[in-house]
């Protein structure tokens, strides 16, 4: 299966994301070198619009997919540029979507998370996820000037206030790894389609801004002690 990672340029929260270095390695090569140690994956390929991500891809065995500017938006969506690079390279078959924002993947699950998929034709798309440290059944919602429960309606009384053990497990999409078929998504409105396989993987940093890196950071200078 063929790997693309979308990684444009124009990250504001934290400029240059995408090739800033994290223990000396760029964001953007973490997700390729792992989808190169994975047996699964055949092909990666990094969809951008900017030349310094271009050159990154290219150094560390990645093909790139130019991305047109109208696709590389603040508020440009995943679908765009996963309908330009179906385009791009002709080809119609599965898309696992890696992202450069979460990095520390590990080949094995990627293996285990692929073979799943593989096992489970009927789905629209596969999206990874982590346990929430805490249920959002324990969450509010702000009514005018009171707190609802995000659950009102379909649970009685103030369910919020059971012991978690007693609640329903949620679960946070992580971008460990996402699988999305272009023979759905390139005829609806929607990248994943109301069937998405759920795959669960171990808790994973997404890095978004100057902090998480320096979580990470630490992280790895802890198991290298």
């Amino acid at each position: 299966m063929k790997v693309i990672i979308l990684a444009r340029g124009g990250s504001k929260g934290v400029p240059g994301k995408n090739i800033k270095k994290l223990n000396g390695v760029p964001l953007l090569a973490y997700p390729i070198i792992s989808a190169h140690m994975t047996k699964g994956i055949s092909k990666v390929y990094v969809s951008t619009d900017d030349d310094k991500i271009k050159n990154i891809a290219l150094g560390h065995d990645a093909e790139v997919i130019d991305r047109p500017s109208e696709f590389a938006q603040d508020e440009s969506l995943d679908i765009g540029a996963m309908r330009h690079a179906v385009e791009y390279l002709d080809d119609y078959s599965d898309i696992i979507h890696l992202r450069a924002t979460t990095p520390m993947i590990k080949p094995h699950i990627l293996d285990d998370a692929i073979d799943y998929f593989l096992k489970n034709k009927h789905c629209t798309s596969m999206r990874s996820a982590h346990e929430s440290s805490e249920t959002a059944y324990k969450s509010f919602k702000q009514n005018d000037i009171y707190w609802g429960g995000l659950f009102d309606g379909q649970m009685k009384g103030d369910y919020y206030n059971l012991p978690r053990q007693m609640l329903p497990k949620t679960y946070n999409p992580n971008g460990y790894i996402d699988i999305v078929r272009p023979d759905y998504f390139m005829n609806n409105d929607d990248l994943h389609g109301d069937k998405m396989l759920a795959y669960i993987t171990p808790f994973t940093h997404d890095v978004d801004t100057l902090d998480d890196f320096k979580i990470l950071e630490a992280i790895n200078d802890n198991n290298r002690a």
